[in-house]
Parts: structure tokens; sequence; C-alpha cells
């Protein structure tokens, strides 16, 4: 019998929905007693479109977060986003920050990145911890300049539809990327089960390579 390894959920907001699936759940900055009871991995981090006036505060807390709570296996969703949030100034200035604490506690990072491939790139040598692009939707030459970086990318519900973006990941290798379900009401196997489709392989194949991969960035 074969011994399957679980569907890594990389991010999402809510509980697993399948027996075999494995979550980081997204809990952004929730009081510390509400992260300790959630009983499966999650990640903690300042969103971008979240961050206050008082963002040294919001940074604070989440540090005695990371320090108090072993479920916490990642630092965030946290990045840049040109299209929402605060100045852009004040966005990386919050995102170093994470930057640091994640290289402190070897915490990998789930990154926000909307039209900031370009600004990310530009600091991406300060990252000492692999990093995730969470919810890839860019195209073929950003995709390759995020991955030469040292990132991986996590492709979510779009890559059932996105024919551009099935395209670009047809010619990614599988051991930099993972699969999410975001906020989208679908499960993480119908996204596990095209990408199977897309390579040609065995969806165990599939399963294996990103439980390694996972295996690799969380330390498992």
């Amino acid at each position: 019998m074969i011994n399957l390894h679980p569907f890594i959920n990389l991010h999402t907001h809510r509980k697993p929905q399948l027996s075999e699936e494995h979550v980081v759940r997204n809990s952004y900055l929730l009081p510390i007693d509400v992260v300790k009871n959630l009983p499966y991995d999650v990640s903690c981090g300042l969103h971008p479109w979240l961050i206050s006036n008082n963002h040294f505060e919001q940074l604070n807390h989440l540090e005695e977060i990371i320090y108090q709570v072993p479920n916490v296996c990642a630092i965030g969703e946290c990045g840049l986003d040109r299209v929402k949030g605060p100045p852009i100034e004040v966005q990386l200035d919050a995102f170093k920050i994470q930057i640091q604490l994640a290289n402190q506690y070897k915490k990998p990072l789930i990154l926000h990145l909307v039209k900031t491939y370009s600004d990310f790139l530009a600091i991406s040598k300060k990252i000492m911890v692999p990093c995730i692009v969470h919810g890839f939707k860019g195209n073929t030459t950003e995709a390759n300049q995020l991955i030469q970086s040292g990132a991986s990318l996590s492709f979510g519900p779009r890559l059932l539809n996105d024919l551009k973006l099935q395209e670009i990941f047809i010619q990614l290798p599988l051991n930099k990327v993972y699969f999410e379900t975001d906020t989208k009401p679908i499960t993480i196997d119908a996204v596990y089960n095209m990408a199977a489709a897309l390579k040609n392989l065995d969806l165990v194949v599939v399963r294996e390579t990103i439980w390694n991969n996972f295996a690799r960035d969380f330390n498992q």
C-alpha cells in the first residue's frame, strides 16, 4: 500500500477541509491565546493592507507571538502592495522588520506581492530563510526572476482556469512551487489535480514533491 503524503495547503484562511490535508493557516496578528489554541500550523504576519500608523506596536506583538507560540511555522502573509495599503515607504519599513524577524527566528516568509516584484527583488538578498510568493499570478520573466532570487511560488485556484498562468506553471520546476486555497471555497486537492494534469504527472508524484518542498523549507 502506498503511503501518501498529505496535501500541503501553503496558505489558507480556514481549518483543514480534508483528512489528508496539512494547512498553514493565515492568522494575521490574532491574540496569542487564540493562536496557541489553533491545532495546526499557522503563519502570523503584518499584512501590508493592515499596517497602522503605529506599526512598531504591531510588529512587537508579532515578535511576541513568534516567541511564545510553537505552532507558528512562518511569518506572513507580509510584503508589499502598490494597489492597496499605506505609502510604499511605510510598507517597506514594516516588511524589512519582518525580514529581520524571519532571519532571527529562522521562520520562512509567506509573501504578499502586488505589482511589487521589482521592489521585492531589490531587497531579496537580505532574506536568509526560505520565502514563498503566495497567489503568484505574474508573467514568465517575473516567475524566473523570483525563482532565481531564491523564492518559491505558490499557485491557488486561479490555476484551474487561467490559461496564461497554466502555461507559466508548466515551465517551472516542481521543486520550487506550492499550492494553496487562500480564501476561495474549494478544496486543495482540486489544485493538485490540475497541477498533475498540466505537468502530465501522477498525483502521487506531485504530492510527494510538494511534501519534500515543505520538509525542506519548513524543517519538517
